[in-house]
């Protein structure tokens, strides 16, 4: 054992020349390109990726934004609603206390005399130059 020469514990022995040498040398580029084509591809794949989650992302917001839109006109047809249902409720308490008066026999004949000049067997009715209305109704 006074070589100094390695163990070698495979049979296949690399040769160390200058043609070697040049191989292992074509072969570097060759490694970094394959490298920068895995970056290249690895980076348009996650471009792609995020162009498919801002698609949807898109969708998304265009719905929200009409869904709110919606939102907002169902809620002025409901106020309008609201307000209409609260003047036909003003309209139908004045005329049912309206039908109520005109259920009350004394309330009927003071409107009869009032509006139309009826009057009871011994009155007389004055009839001054400011009451006169265009229409008996009017009154």
């Amino acid at each position: 054992m006074a070589d100094d020469k390695p163990v070698q514990t495979t049979k296949v022995q690399h040769l160390e020349n200058e043609y070697a040498r040049q191989l292992a040398r074509q072969k570097e580029p060759t490694v970094s390109i394959q490298h920068h084509g895995l970056k290249r591809r690895r980076v348009r794949r996650a471009l792609r990726i995020f162009a498919v989650f801002a698609v949807f992302a898109l969708i998304l917001g265009v719905q929200l934004v009409r869904t709110n839109a919606s939102l907002h006109h169902v809620n002025q047809k409901v106020e309008a609603s609201e307000q209409r249902l609260d003047k036909a409720k003003d309209t139908n308490a004045k005329l049912k206390l309206k039908v109520k008066q005109l259920n009350n026999k004394d309330y009927l004949g003071q409107l009869i005399r009032s509006k139309y000049y009826y009057s009871k067997s011994g009155e007389t009715i004055y009839s001054l130059p400011g009451d006169h209305a265009k229409d008996v109704t009017e009154k």
